[in-house]
């Protein structure tokens, strides 16, 4: 069952992400066995998947798993830069092939809610993935597919993030497995993975909390940031550039970790906060070289590394790298808890309540 909390609050969601990921992998037919059943009656050959805010960057995640498991083409885009037209003139997919999927937790977004009608009109398949499943957004589409992340009360979203791309890892393998892609062996392996992260996610979020307690005071005092990293991190960075915006107030951006030096790099100084987001596997002997370079270059003392596996100790005190072995797959499920906790714990500190909007702001991205 999802957890409706007495007193919610931006902290109060992140201590309960590991039940509501565990209530998604006991309750997982409810979107799975739909998901399947659509994929498997169906010759999709082109996925979209779009979504603003934390359901974009969440669609980063969801649709690279779909290419590497269900082996679909797929992408992430806003809605606003959806063109039906485009696609139909391209001549490359018959409408009929392709699937255009809006993820809105609410299914309340005003530009996800107007891509999905003009996706049905074109005679695309139009699916939602949403929490609310009499919500506007699945008046405009061919079917809707149940988000177990529940409501937040806050407006910053967290858990519905983490259990955004638990879901869509679980859709992704599934789907794999019923169109043969992904075989039996594989399919029990992945499984087991999600759950042992599931199980295991209150630990990462105590490791994340004692990290930030190590690092309050430098944490606290940041200006601007970059969050880099690379791989199926992606939405990792850009989930980070989100929630430090739009809680603590400051500028953060994330970047690909080569594209940081292409330009940005020039505004670094001193007062810069980097982190690097570093799972353990490809792409993490890249990082030695940039750390270096800031060493050497006396850059900024700000710099924090997040990793996992066998680095312990390897990139600095200031480093957290998380005990549990983590499938590279599902390290973006672990990678972004410290920047949460960061830009929460934060906010405690400073006495920002995100609760709360700040004063004289009204939102048109979502209908009442």
């Amino acid at each position: 069952m999802i957890t409706k909390l007495e007193d919610p609050s931006m902290y109060g969601y992140i201590k309960d992400t590991g039940h509501a990921l565990r209530n998604a992998f006991a309750e997982r037919a409810v979107f799975c066995d739909p998901f399947v059943e659509l994929m498997t009656t169906h010759d999709f050959k082109r996925v979209y998947f779009v979504g603003s805010g934390t359901s974009y960057n969440a669609s980063i995640y969801i649709s690279t798993l779909m290419q590497r498991y269900a082996r679909v083409e797929a992408s992430a885009g806003f809605p606003t830069r959806f063109d039906e037209n485009d696609i139909a003139t391209s001549g490359a997919y018959r409408p009929d092939q392709v699937l255009v999927v809006g993820v809105s937790q609410s299914g309340t977004s005003v530009s996800t809610i107007d891509v999905m009608r003009r996706a049905h009109e074109a005679g695309f398949y139009a699916l939602a993935l949403t929490d609310v499943m009499d919500s506007p957004v699945t008046e405009s589409v061919d079917s809707a597919i149940r988000l177990l992340t529940g409501k937040e009360e806050v407006h910053v979203e967290t858990r519905g993030y983490q259990v955004s791309l638990f879901e869509g890892y679980l859709l992704a393998i599934a789907a794999g497995h019923a169109l043969g892609t992904l075989d039996a062996a594989a399919y029990a392996q992945k499984l087991a993975d999600a759950e042992r992260l599931a199980n295991d996610y209150d630990s990462f979020v105590a490791q994340a909390d004692a990290w930030y307690d190590a690092n309050v005071f430098e944490l606290m005092a940041i200006t601007r940031g970059y969050v880099c990293t690379y791989g199926i991190n992606a939405c990792t960075a850009e989930e980070a550039e989100l929630k430090l915006n739009e809680t603590y107030h400051k500028p953060v951006r994330g970047y690909e970790l080569e594209e940081m030096i292409h330009g940005p790099h020039y505004a670094l100084d001193e007062n810069n906060y980097s982190f690097f987001v570093a799972p353990d596997g490809p792409g993490i002997e890249r990082v030695p070289s940039f750390l270096k370079w800031y060493e050497d270059n006396k850059v900024t003392d700000h710099v924090f590394v997040i990793t996992n596996g066998d680095h312990a100790g390897e990139f600095g005190e200031k480093s957290i790298c998380f005990e549990q072995e983590v499938p590279d797959e599902l390290t973006p499920l672990v990678m972004v808890i410290p920047l949460q906790i960061m830009a929460c714990r934060n906010c405690i500190n400073a006495k920002i309540d995100t609760r709360y909007r700040p004063a004289n702001r009204t939102s048109f991205a979502h209908l009442n």
